[in-house]
């Protein structure tokens, strides 16, 4: 119980952090970003979105509705925690504890830390900050939760870093 008291405010000051440190991008296509001393030059056009590296934002991302986006993330969510337990239940010397509180999933994995992973409904994305790959965000396209960075697949992530303290299992998020 005590655990659980202490998990939830550092949840909050993580996620809080993060949305400090992170600076909101603009809706707008940024074409092939220039560096220039420090500097970065960008011409905008005010037809489509592009991600922090320039990278086009395809229209299913841009064109998501709220609705859809929290029923896709609740969803997702839910089936993450059903997962995550039932690994939890079968390891709990390696899964000793996964919650889920008001969009936001911690885990804790021996070996490796703590993770968190939790909605950023105005960003219509799901974060994740893992001990071993860091934080990252995950977009839904083409009915996936899809890093617009580097391409990672959420569930793929994960099951990769479980498997890291879980080899001989087979881990499909």
């Amino acid at each position: 119980m005590l655990r659980r008291s202490l998990l939830s405010p550092l949840c909050r000051q993580i996620v809080r952090r993060a949305l400090i440190a992170t600076p909101a991008v603009p809706r707008v296509a940024v074409s092939r970003s220039i560096m220039h001393k420090s500097h970065f030059v960008r011409s905008y056009s005010e037809h489509s979105a592009s991600s922090t590296f320039g990278n086009a934002i395809p229209d299913e991302v841009t064109n998501l509705t709220s609705q859809k986006y929290h029923n896709e993330a609740d969803l997702y969510m839910d089936r993450l925690l059903d997962g995550l337990e039932t690994l939890s239940e079968d390891f709990p010397d390696v899964i000793p504890d996964v919650e889920l509180n008001h969009g936001v999933l911690t885990l804790e994995i021996t070996g490796l830390g703590s993770y968190v992973i939790n909605k950023q409904p105005p960003n219509k994305q799901i974060w994740l900050a893992s001990p071993v790959s860091g934080p990252d965000r995950f977009d839904l396209y083409q009915n996936e939760w899809v890093s617009l960075r580097n391409g990672n697949k959420l569930n793929e992530v994960l099951s990769a870093e479980i498997k890291k303290v879980l080899p001989e299992v087979p881990v499909d998020l």
